[in-house]
């Protein structure tokens, strides 16, 4: 397969993800628009909207920003701090929805800066281990202080009560670390402070607790819409229940209208399972499959160092952000509010999985033709 093509494979796939998310925002919402006085297209056409501009973000970041360029002092501490910057800007102005104090409101729209700061936290940590991978290599001192770098930003995310978000973050950035070939005491550091912090943030909210505790027997927390108990969990997998096989149609569904809450964005997955059913909903689950593998074809073919990192942590940001809503979907994870990649209605999601996507197509159209290794040729040099 061409270099290229691996970059153009993984742009489909999330196409093909955007227009199936349109359709099911579009029937998901449009109770949801008209119960509230608006449009039944409200939701869609903001959807619309940010797509047009997610497209252009994607176009700048694929064909006319050279991500090596993130190598350089400059880029690398610019991108750091405007990581800081609006997380930092966010606690201070921004609003809290669904328990999250995560957004910013500017006129008629809102943005969600962890969003964008999932993508720049990624980068930095590429560029800064492609700078620094030396030093880090031999002194705890170096590497210690790249772990304070890493995990403020973290600790920033889960200050805005987005534990979901910390959560993709750090699994992104651990795996990066990973496959760097550090000592083994430098992988086990991460992953400690990392539990340490995610331990620390469960205990000291009761809700989180709930929230895990729901999950062995929901029905046995199901109470009333709005309340800190299974009222999400159950009616998501009811909506799968009334889906079955192939769905109940797409429209039909009955969920949408005054039981399955936001049914065009935290809940997306479950609305799908049941006006999609069975099929619909494996054939998204495939898609997120199809988006790691050529990923990761990517990050193992590269020569480019930082490609290499930055590959496995962009693929791996998109992959667990749809499992972990797919998972909270289907009763296996805490509900949290992740939102399904390419597929929820949400601008900065969409605009941020977009420059994920052309960041990826970057590295793919510099990989070299062949893989480092070709393994007929070793075969020929070794047999003769």
């Amino acid at each position: 397969m061409k270099p290229e093509t691996l970059g153009k494979l993984i742009f489909i796939f999330a196409v093909i993800l955007t227009v199936i998310g349109l359709i099911f925002i579009y029937t998901g919402s449009y109770f949801f628009c008209v119960s509230r006085g608006n449009s039944p297209y409200y939701l869609l056409m903001k959807q619309i909207i940010s797509l047009f501009i997610a497209l252009i973000a994607w176009y700048f970041t694929y064909k006319l920003f050279d991500y090596k360029k993130l190598k350089e002092k400059r880029w690398l501490w610019s991108i750091y701090g405007a990581t800081l910057f609006i997380l930092i800007f966010v606690l201070i102005f921004g609003v809290e929805v669904n328990g999250a104090r995560s957004w910013i409101r500017i006129g008629g729209f809102s943005l969600q800066p962890a969003e964008f700061a999932k993508v720049f936290i990624i980068l930095f940590v590429a560029g800064y281990l492609e700078r620094k991978w030396y030093e880090i290599e031999n002194s705890y001192e170096v590497f210690i202080g790249f772990m304070i770098l890493v995990f403020i930003p973290i600790f920033l995310i889960l200050l805005e009560k987005d534990l979901g978000s910390a959560m993709i973050v750090f699994i992104s950035v651990f795996a990066m670390i990973f496959i760097t070939g550090f000592r083994l005491s430098y992988i086990l550091i991460p992953f400690a402070i990392g539990s340490a912090m995610f331990f620390l943030a469960v205990i000291t909210a009761p809700y989180r607790i709930a929230r895990i505790k729901m999950l062995f027997n929901p029905l046995a927390y199901f109470k009333a819409p709005g309340k800190s108990d299974s009222y999400q969990l159950v009616q998501a997998l009811v909506s799968f229940a009334k889906g079955g096989l192939t769905g109940v149609g797409i429209g039909q569904g009955q969920q949408k209208l005054a039981f399955l809450p936001l049914a065009f964005s935290d809940f997306i997955y479950a609305h799908i399972g049941e006006e999609g059913g069975f099929i619909v909903a494996s054939f998204i689950l495939i898609l997120f499959f199809a988006i790691l593998f050529t990923g990761l074809q990517i990050a193992d073919r590269t020569d480019d160092k930082m490609g290499k990192f930055l590959s496995l942590g962009l693929t791996l940001y998109i992959f667990l952000e749809g499992m972990v809503h797919i998972g909270v979907n289907i009763g296996l994870v805490p509900t949290t509010g992740i939102t399904l990649p390419f597929v929820s209605q949400g601008g900065s999601s969409l605009i941020a999985m977009y420059i994920a996507v052309g960041l990826l197509m970057s590295i793919a159209k510099n990989l070299p033709e062949k893989t480092r290794i070709n393994f007929k040729e070793v075969q020929r040099g070794r047999y003769g």
